[in-house]
């Protein structure tokens, strides 16, 4: 005979595991893609800092966008306005950026958000979060992207596009 103590804690342990679960079990699908600069960025005002620092409070770029994976792709356009410091000659510095993605399928489908890159030496590493909308609502993205050494630069070599690497995740946006 099943007690009603026993019966309150397996009503318990159900409703805890139905909450949790969900959140650990959210379908991540691993996405790689590139993302391509297109044309020079165009760079506002600067200044130096007591420490010799260049700082840019607006960059503006535009690219294109290509991300695929199991069951998920985006191709687009992405317009990022940044803003941009360099520590020293050498270039190694830091840009932090707010990014639109546009989906050349349905320019109502994009992606927005926010992303932070280190430059060392003049490469950046960047880790970027965005959260979809229109067809991609309720999506978000995890990327990193990173400068590919072995990209040939098209036309110029001093101003030819560069593309990055993107790798990451694509999946449903938590609940909170």
């Amino acid at each position: 005979m099943i007690s009603q103590n026993h019966i309150k804690k397996v009503i318990l342990s159900l409703i805890v595991v139905s909450l949790i679960v969900p959140s650990i079990f959210a379908e991540r699908i691993p996405v790689d893609g590139w993302a391509k600069s297109i044309g020079k960025a165009q760079f506002g005002d600067s200044w130096k800092d007591s420490g010799q620092r260049t700082h840019y409070v607006s960059v503006k770029s535009i690219g294109e966008i290509s991300i695929y994976g199991e069951s998920f792709g985006f191709k687009g356009k992405s317009e990022s306005e940044w803003s941009l410091s360099f520590h020293d000659k050498h270039i190694n510095g830091r840009i932090i950026s707010k990014t639109t993605w546009t989906s050349e399928k349905n320019p109502s489908s994009k992606f927005r958000g926010h992303g932070i890159c280190d430059l060392t030496a003049g490469a950046a590493t960047c880790v970027s979060w965005l959260k979809g909308y229109g067809e991609y609502d309720g999506k978000i993205l995890e990327l990193t992207r990173n400068e590919s050494a072995s990209a040939s630069r098209e036309n110029d070599d001093s101003s030819g596009p560069n593309l990055y690497k993107l790798e990451g995740i694509v999946m449903d946006e938590p609940e909170p």
